[in-house]
């Protein structure tokens, strides 16, 4: 074709840009399509696929390029965005009460709980026996338990189990009439200032030697990850969110707010926000001028 065919083409080029510039988004999405082509083109086969054929080549080839680089990660930020996030991150971090209530009274904690005081009487009474009337000196508290030796006899079968039933029932009340008080002072801990700040200490310390550390040992870190396990799991995720009626309504909700939003001006308007009408004219000068010619060519054809 000639240059003056080749003008005529970009003219059109042009004018068809310029038409498309005074459109709207909303006069070319419709967000319920959209969501109906999500459910079209996220299909477990699907995104088994794309991911098979994008999302694991990419992840091989960063995490090789990462394995053999010495820069710290501390190169990612800039010089006074890590100062703001080592500022931010130093802050003390206070607990929800409710975190704490529910982890202060978990089995697990209980647990821990009675078995220290079992312990701390446990060696307590040990030192008692060992002291005791005919054990050793005797004297004050010494000389009052009288249950000293026969405990002491039966002391090849714990502490506790060796005590006359009384007395090994009136340690169990102590121990039970304890755990409350432990546990709340536990939370009382947990919940003060002092461990706020012992927390954001600690969180600003991580934050700081995770900086440290190299491209490599990051790559070395994420290798670990068992990948191919999760590779098999991410389809039946979505496709089981996509299924999920909260889900949708969300993302139709969502989808009619942005389309709302970006809609409030012109596609062309949208462009100048982002710089980018210039740019986006000149590449369909480059791409589109050979589409025209090829598409011309088969009107031409198709007509003749």
């Amino acid at each position: 074709m000639s240059k003056l065919d080749d003008a005529s083409l970009l003219e059109q080029l042009d004018t068809a840009f310029d038409t498309l510039c005074a459109t709207r988004v909303s006069d070319w999405v419709d967000p319920d399509r959209v969501l109906a082509a999500v459910d079209l083109a996220l299909t477990p086969e699907r995104v088994t696929g794309w991911h098979a054929r994008l999302g694991v080549p990419l992840r091989t080839r960063l995490l090789a390029r990462g394995a053999g680089s010495h820069i710290k990660l501390g190169a990612w930020l800039p010089a006074e965005v890590a100062a703001s996030l080592t500022t931010l991150l130093g802050k003390p971090v206070h607990l929800p009460r409710k975190a704490i209530d529910e982890m202060v009274a978990s089995e697990q904690v209980r647990e821990t709980v009675r078995t220290t005081l079992q312990e701390t009487l446990s060696s307590l009474v040990s030192k008692v026996i060992a002291g005791a009337p005919g054990v050793g000196g005797g004297g004050g508290l010494r000389d009052a338990l009288s249950w000293g030796a026969r405990a002491a006899a039966s002391a090849g079968k714990g502490i506790l189990g060796g005590l006359g039933g009384s007395l090994q029932d009136r340690v169990r009340e102590v121990i039970d009439g304890s755990m409350a008080l432990v546990q709340r002072r536990i939370a009382e801990r947990l919940a003060s200032e002092d461990t706020a700040r012992a927390l954001g200490a600690r969180r600003q310390k991580i934050f700081l030697t995770t900086l440290e550390k190299t491209e490599a040992e990051a790559a070395q870190a994420l290798g670990q990850v068992p990948h191919e396990q999760i590779d098999g799991l991410l389809p039946q995720v979505i496709a089981h969110n996509l299924a999920r009626p909260e889900v949708r309504e969300g993302l139709k909700a969502e989808l009619h707010a942005v389309v709302e939003e970006l809609s409030r001006h012109t596609v062309g308007e949208l462009l100048d926000q982002a710089g980018l009408r210039d740019a986006t004219r000149q590449w369909l000068h480059a791409h589109g001028l050979p589409f025209a010619r090829t598409l011309a060519q088969a009107v031409r054809s198709k007509k003749g």
